[in-house]
């Protein structure tokens, strides 16, 4: 049993992260931003810590406030916790969250005790898109690399490698979930929402996807449970020069093309056949989400199973997209409602 604080404990991944932890019977705590979240973390045991993960910034100047008096760094040492999960997505991640954990690490370590743990979670999108088979152990977003990070991530490929140049003060290891379904899974209501209020409208389907993309894929069951694991293997594979901590998650490769249309087919859509018109080109907001999304990766997740002991249940998304098609459904109805 080990104490466990998950930043982003309230998110998709957060939440099914931290039921497990406790399934594992370890003591979690999580932090949210809204005190509308405590409720539910109470609900699956988890100590709530409501603030935010980032200090806040100066208005002038831009620059971040000292990150000493925030709420969960606070609960880190209050509580001696031995393992922080970051799933913020904070592109400030080296500022505001590994270099605070280097710091109270130190001072542990100063007094023999043992170092912090810490476990970033990041995603296989950092390969880049082709089709060329790549792994973990693949360089990312380095001039040597076959492809480059898409832009919505470009910025991540650096904090992974301060988080791996961290392991004299740190138990640090990176987990990759490739493109995460299941359950309310909000990130695909970039195309399956479109589909269904399309379905309602009774018009065409036309969306902007790469009719060609194969994606990688992880149920959010699965992706979670490699963080568990990770967790109760962290002292033996993380904190040496020599180890190389980071480890791809998916469990399918699988034709983008044909789960909108199998997904169009659930809800009963009868008309003409789907249009795909391509990945568009920018730089703004939603082009190089959907850029990411059609992310085409050729990986595996070998290491996980070998080194993690990682052991994934679900088969694949369209086999069983009629479950899970009317999961996201009831997601996106009370998002929408809210």
């Amino acid at each position: 049993m080990v104490k466990v604080l998950v930043i982003g404990a309230a998110g998709y991944i957060g939440l099914r992260v931290s039921q497990q932890l406790r399934q594992a019977n370890h003591i979690v705590y999580g932090t949210t931003r809204s005190t509308a979240n405590e409720s539910t973390l109470l609900l699956n045991e988890v100590i709530p810590i409501v603030g935010p993960v980032e200090p806040e910034s100066s208005e002038s100047h831009s620059i971040l406030r000292p990150s000493a008096t925030l709420p969960w760094l606070e609960t880190v040492k209050s509580e001696n916790i031995d393992v922080v999960i970051d799933l913020s997505a904070s592109k400030n991640g080296v500022k505001t969250i590994l270099e605070p954990l280097v710091r109270l690490s130190k001072e542990r370590q100063a007094n023999h005790q043992p170092r912090i743990g810490y476990i970033y979670g990041s995603g296989m999108w950092l390969h880049g898109s082709g089709d060329n088979v790549s792994s973990d152990l693949t360089p990312v977003g380095v001039k040597t690399s076959l492809h480059q990070p898409p832009t919505l991530v470009a910025w991540r490929p650096e904090l992974e490698r301060e988080v791996l140049g961290s392991y004299e003060h740190l138990y640090a290891a990176i987990i990759r979930p490739s493109l995460v379904y299941g359950g309310h899974g909000k990130i695909w209501d970039l195309y399956f929402g479109q589909i269904y209020n399309a379905i309602q409208n009774n018009t065409p389907i036309t969306l902007p996807a790469d009719p060609e993309a194969g994606v990688s894929l992880v149920h959010v069951d699965d992706a979670a449970s490699a963080f568990v694991a990770a967790v109760e293997r962290l002292e033996s594979i993380s904190g040496h020069k020599s180890s190389y901590p980071v480890f791809d998650v998916t469990t399918s490769h699988e034709s983008l093309a044909y789960i909108l249309t199998k997904f169009a087919k659930e809800f009963g859509y009868k008309g003409p056949q789907i249009q795909l018109t391509g990945v568009p080109e920018g730089n703004g907001f939603p082009e190089i989400f959907i850029q990411a999304f059609n992310t085409k990766v050729s990986s595996g997740s070998t290491r996980a199973k070998t080194v993690l002991g990682w052991t994934p249940t679900k088969t694949g998304f369209a086999v069983g997209l009629n479950v899970y098609a009317r999961s996201w459904l009831a997601g996106f109805k009370l998002r929408s409602s809210a």
